[in-house]
């Protein structure tokens, strides 16, 4: 039987460093979350000059095909380029299809609203709207599809309204420049120093099974902390994201798909009780009171065992039985409440460890058992452990009306003011904010993207429209474009997110200002006016970013809050039934999204990561108390009063038991003491103490959310 208690910490612990002791090895591994790999020093290099080749082909085919604009297949190679060859192939899926339905989605707007721009704008925002909602609703790049199949109706529908008889046409250029793209990028990709993203997977799984080895180690000496902690929940994370692409290159990671997942849901288990255990210990000893000898002999047999293992010199078998043997030697309960030299507080809390401790062993033991199952020759069955999507309804309608508002205020600008060039502005509005809402930093990214592309007019201009005159052939013109094109892609590839976005806005800018043609007609007026259309457009979006539901510290604190209050409900509901596997993958991603959006240096941001983590423990407590089969002991609310609690703006915790748990555990233990309880009634007061630790885990969670929540709110923010 499972059973999960968690003792509330007296302060924070710290995030930015390790605690104190001898750190794990690996303690320095690095981690690209977006990218799921590290990227060794001439991965950029190569990236840029296979992005630059590729956008030089797609120009090559389009100037042989004289297509139309050929500048969308180039724009196409900026966008979908990736180092590995499955993220292009996944990406590119994505495109492919949220163009086509791009496509038809201006195409039927166009028919119904041509004659009339209100009513046309009107729609058009509402689509552009939508899309973005399921963009921030969706995972991976179905995500970047959503979005894409958004703005390619602006894209299409705004240059088809202003030529209604061409509408058709214009649809059919830009899906088939688009197309060309596509295959450009995935050719040279594929052709050239191709990049296996299984072969990144496979060692991102070899990589992450050290370090949730050497974090079990560092646990069981008294050395964990929250910033390994949270390293190795974006390390699982980007495991379940380099899955979702790798599939996309054969059909052995497909064949394994149920292995990864239960392989990923077994790291986040062993995650979260070796974070229990860490808590409890350290509850004990800052109370002055030392580790008793089995529990420090079970530690250390445990640790032994699973160095051992990370070593290869002990297999996943001997791994359980050394397990299984430092669990055997820790007392049962009766043992411990016999001990009449002890207090009654130091026994409960060496109850919790002991407890999980067990639960501890048991989830390192399936750890190694899934891993072993992904490393077998032939896939093996298994049903795949769900990791579903957290991400927030509230936000994601906060960013599909933001995107609705900056095409329809560009857009009023451009209809009013009369302005030739307006339709970029307006089309480039739409982009930039529902593209950026799916992104981290979206502010930090469209400010930076604005100033990238004023600084860049200038070189941008001499190139096209002094230098570019001069070339004769082809081979000339890559020549002359080709630095610019290997700068951009060179930047994409860096691992700083400000360095790589200038990159691709910079790719991006210089891709469509340079209106690439086989015969090329120069228009030094033109070129500034689309220049100052695409600054516009991006800065409108930064003004919207800052204005519309700024992402703050305290908006992602609301976020978490409400993806937890909808995990606790589906718990309260039991229909449809919401299983462990479950609730913490969702638990952890929206964790993962609360991380990423708070600052490590910050105390308040510190306890808000802390109280989520208390929130996952009081979660997983309720459901193995239900999957057990245990009526839900008086010191826990039900689900459905946490929900309240996580639901209110200024929730208090006065309608739950606080102390009379604590009470009532320490009164049995007298009556355990002097055998006058049964067995049973043993049970009862373990059930209860775990309870007890729990509650005391809920308060401390909401307490901190609430507190965040209500610190410098605006009434607009997400």
């Amino acid at each position: 039987m499972n059973t999960s208690i968690n003792a509330a910490p007296t302060q924070p612990l710290q995030w930015s460093r390790v605690d104190p002791g001898t750190p794990p090895r690996d303690v320095q591994f690095d981690i690209n979350a977006s990218k799921g790999i590290v990227l060794s020093s001439w991965v950029p290099w190569i990236f840029a000059a296979k992005t630059t080749a590729a956008g030089l082909l797609a120009l090559l085919v389009a100037f042989a095909f004289n297509l139309d604009q050929p500048r969308w297949a180039l724009i196409t190679v900026f966008i979908v380029a990736r180092p590995e060859s499955g993220f292009v192939l996944a990406k590119s899926f994505y495109r492919i299809i949220g163009t086509l339905v791009g496509a038809a989605g201006a195409l039927l707007l166009v028919s119904l609203f041509a004659q009339e721009r209100v009513l046309f704008l009107g729609a058009l925002a509402i689509w552009i709207a939508v899309c973005t909602f399921a963009s921030r609703r969706a995972r991976n790049f179905a995500a970047y599809g959503f979005v894409l199949s958004g703005y390619t109706v602006a894209i299409v529908g705004i240059p088809g309204a202003l030529d209604p008889g061409n509408a058709f046409f214009l649809a059919v250029a830009r899906v088939t420049e688009i197309s060309l793209g596509i295959m450009s990028i995935a050719t040279i990709n594929h052709l050239f120093l191709p990049q296996s993203l299984s072969r990144s997977l496979r060692h991102a799984v070899a990589t992450g099974r050290l370090a949730l080895a050497d974090y079990a180690v560092g646990v069981l000496g008294g050395r964990g902390s929250t910033s390994l902690w949270t390293k190795l929940l974006r390390r699982i994370i980007a495991m379940e994201n380099l899955r979702a692409s790798a599939i996309f290159e054969g059909q052995e990671i497909r064949n394994r798909t149920g292995t990864l997942r239960r392989l990923g849901s077994a790291m986040l288990s062993v995650l979260v009780d070796a974070h229990l255990l860490d808590r409890s210990q350290s509850s004990l000893q800052r109370g002055a009171t030392a580790l008793p000898p089995y529990l420090v002999g079970a530690q250390v047999e445990g640790a032994t065992a699973i160095d051992l293992w990370r070593s290869g010199a002990l297999d996943t078998s001997g791994l359980g039985q050394r397990l299984a043997q430092a669990s055997a030697s820790l007392p049962r309960a009766r043992r411990l409440y016999h001990d009449l030299q002890e207090t009654k507080e130091s026994i409960v809390q060496r109850a919790v460890i002991v407890v999980r401790l067990r639960d501890f062993f048991t989830a390192f033991v399936a750890f190694a058992e899934a891993y072993d199952a992904f490393l077998s020759p032939a896939p093996q069955s298994m049903r795949s452990a769900p990791f579903p999507v957290s991400n927030d309804s509230v936000s994601a309608l906060w960013a599909g009306l933001r995107a609705a508002v900056a095409l329809l205020s560009v857009g009023t600008f451009w209809i009013l003011a009369d302005w030739p060039t307006g339709y970029v502005a307006a089309i480039l509005s739409a982009v930039a904010t529902a593209r950026l809402a799916t992104m981290e930093r979206p502010l930090v990214a469209a400010t930076a993207g604005t100033l990238v592309i004023a600084m860049a007019t200038v070189p941008a201009f001499v190139l096209v429209e002094m230098v570019l005159p001069d070339c004769s052939s082809f081979a000339m013109f890559s020549l002359v474009v080709s630095p610019m094109l290997l700068l951009c892609a060179f930047l994409m590839a860096n691992s700083s997110p400000i360095a790589s976005g200038a990159g691709f806005l910079a790719g991006l800018y210089f891709a469509y200002v340079s209106t690439f043609q086989d015969r090329m007609a120069y228009d030094a007026a033109g070129f500034v006016n689309d220049s100052i259309a695409v600054i516009l457009g991006i800065a409108v979006s930064a003004l919207l970013f800052a204005i519309i539901a700024p992402d703050t510290p305290q908006a992602a604190c609301r976020r978490f809050a409400r993806v937890a209050q909808d995990s606790f409900r589906r718990i309260a509901q039991q229909r449809p039934r919401l299983e462990l596997a479950e609730f913490e993958t969702r638990i952890a991603e929206a964790l993962d999204q609360l991380c990423r959006a708070l600052r490590p240096d910050r105390d308040d941001d510190v306890g808000s990561v802390e109280a989520g983590i208390a929130l996952m423990a009081v979660g997983r407590q309720l459901i193995r108390i239900r999957d057990d089969g245990w009526p839900l002991p008086a010191a826990l609310p039900p689900a459905d009063d946490i929900v309240r609690l996580l639901s209110s703006d200024h929730g208090q915790l006065a309608d739950c038991p606080q102390h009379a748990p604590h009470d009532m555990t320490l009164s049995r233990l007298a009556s355990l003491r002097s055998d006058q309880l049964a067995i049973a009634d043993a049970v009862a007061v373990t059930r209860t103490t775990i309870a007890d630790a729990v509650q005391e885990e809920l308060g401390f969670g909401i307490t901190l959310l609430l507190e965040d929540r209500e610190k410098g709110v605006p009434r607009n923010a997400a």
